[in-house]
Order: C-alpha cells, then structure tokens, then sequence
C-alpha cells in the first residue's frame, strides 16, 4: 500500500503561504507559529525533492514547479472538503444519489431548469439520469424519482407535459407529395419506423404486423426518416427546427395526424423520501406548477 510522505497539513499550510503572501501573514491567518508554518514547509519540500517556494525579501514565491503543485494542492483540498461533507450529509440521511427515469418523450427544458436550482442545494448529491423508453413503474426502488407517460391505475401523479406527435418523413418521400389525407390503407403500405420496444400502444398504428423498422433512439429514427427510408410519429419538440427548414414533413392523414400522450413525475412513495430526494422534488413541482400557472 501507497505510503504518502507528505500530510495533508503541511499542503494547507503550503497553500496558505501563497494565498496569504509570506509566512508571517499565513501564521497569523492559521493562527500557528511562524516557526512551524516554516518547519512544514522545509518538510515539504524536503519530502518531494523539490523547492516550491523562494523568499524575495518578506514574500514567499512559487517556483515553476510550485506553481504545479499549487494546483494539485488546490484540487487535493477540494477533495477532501468533498469528503468531509459527504460524511456530515450521510450522517444527516442526506443521500449521496438519486435515480431519475426520464421517458424519451419527456421534454427536456424544464426539467434541466429544476436540476439547475437543484445543484447549488445538493449538497454533493449525484444525480443519475436514466433515460429510458419505458419507465416501469414497479421497478422503481424507494428514493427514486420517474418522468413517464405511464401512469398506473392505482397511483396519483403530478402532470407535467401534453407531448404532442406527428406523423412526418422526408421532403422527398413519396408521402410528402400527397395532395389528398392519407388514407390508412396507403400508410400501412409505407414504412413505418419507430422506437423499440414501443412507446405506448396509442401511438403503435400499423405496427400489428411488425413489419416495420426499429431503432432504440430517436435519433436513430430521425436519421433513416430524414434519408427517406420510411414515416415516423416523432414529439412534435423534437422536430422544429427540421420542420420551420422542410427537411421533414407533416403528413396530413386521414385518420387525423396529431396524438396526443401526457408525462407525469411519479415516486413509489413521497413519505419515504431522503431530505435530497424531497428538495429535487420541490424543485420539480415549482418549476412545472409555475410554468402551469401563466
């Protein structure tokens, strides 16, 4: 095992020299003796083989290599500040993760716009943002969090978004050039591309006979949609700027060419909540409650 020949205070007093600009000023700030701020510092140095600071009259210098170590040093205390506030939250029952499941179809700028007001307050918290096709509700373990279309039936959900998706292909698909509504006839005679496993069964038209293509991605169905290689429904968030340019068309169906799902933030229960779970929560709901009540 690593035997360190230097201590963790002999680096905080290195770097108190510099940031205070002498040995006498960083004594006095530390509040220790001059004598053993000097002591640490030749021990220091003594110890790495190297000179880290220089006194020019009453101030104290970095070397070239000191300047390195300074950084490091910097990083080395920020790390063990890190450290020592993970103990004080663990010790509090403050959590140091949190799982949150986003479907695919959650759109995302309100959702960053509370992570943002969530990451002063965390505390260290990590967060791990699961992006999934399908959230399974009773997968979820106490403490997480789920972004979803799925609402079960037994369960109350705050609402947050009307997701809205349109029937789209290329400008140059055979699709775009209809002059009258698609009947379903003629789209089932098309390639459907969508995502796999299915999204939701009320937007899987003309998927009984799994002949059309999949993709684990919108990005992926985006792509072979835009290369003309079949339609796809895709939320209406994640086309605007191909749709305002006409690289992708909205196909004008028969049968009606918008379906609407709606997303709700879920949790197996609120009481059993961490007090980081329970903050993200309430910056979660006032970002959308605020938003739903303009």
């Amino acid at each position: 095992m690593f035997r360190p020949k230097s201590t963790f205070e002999q680096w905080r007093i290195f770097q108190a020299v510099v940031d205070c600009g002498g040995y006498a000023q960083a004594a006095e700030a530390l509040n220790k003796s001059q004598s053993s701020l000097n002591h640490a510092v030749a021990k220091l140095q003594q110890s790495l083989g190297l000179a880290l600071l220089e006194v020019r009259g009453r101030k104290a210098v970095l070397t070239p290599a000191g300047e390195i170590f300074l950084k490091r040093a910097r990083q080395l205390s920020q790390q063990v500040e890190e450290l020592e506030n993970l103990a004080n939250n663990l010790e509090r029952q403050w959590e140091p993760q949190i799982n949150l499941y986003v479907s695919v179809l959650q759109p995302r700028e309100r959702l960053y716009r509370a992570l943002a007001h969530f990451h002063p307050r965390s505390r260290g918290c990590r967060i791990n943002l699961h992006e999934r096709i399908h959230c399974h509700f009773n997968a979820l373990q106490v403490g997480d969090l789920m972004l979803s279309e799925h609402l079960p039936h037994d369960r109350t959900g705050l609402p947050l978004d009307e997701v809205c998706l349109l029937p789209l292909c290329a400008a140059e698909h055979p699709l775009a050039g209809q002059e009258e509504p698609i009947t379903a006839e003629l789209l089932a005679s098309h390639n459907q591309i969508s995502l796999h496993p299915p999204i939701h069964r009320s937007v899987d038209w003309n998927d009984a006979d799994d002949t059309g293509w999949k993709a684990t991605h919108y990005r992926e169905v985006l792509s072979m949609v835009s290369l003309g290689l079949g339609y796809a429904w895709v939320p209406r968030h994640l086309v605007q700027e191909e749709l305002a340019s006409g690289a992708l068309v909205r196909l004008d169906l028969a049968g009606g060419s918008e379906r609407y799902l709606y997303t709700y933030l879920l949790t197996p229960s609120t009481d059993a909540l961490g007090p980081a779970a329970e903050l993200l929560l309430r910056c979660l709901r006032n970002e959308y409650q605020a938003d739903s009540g303009k």
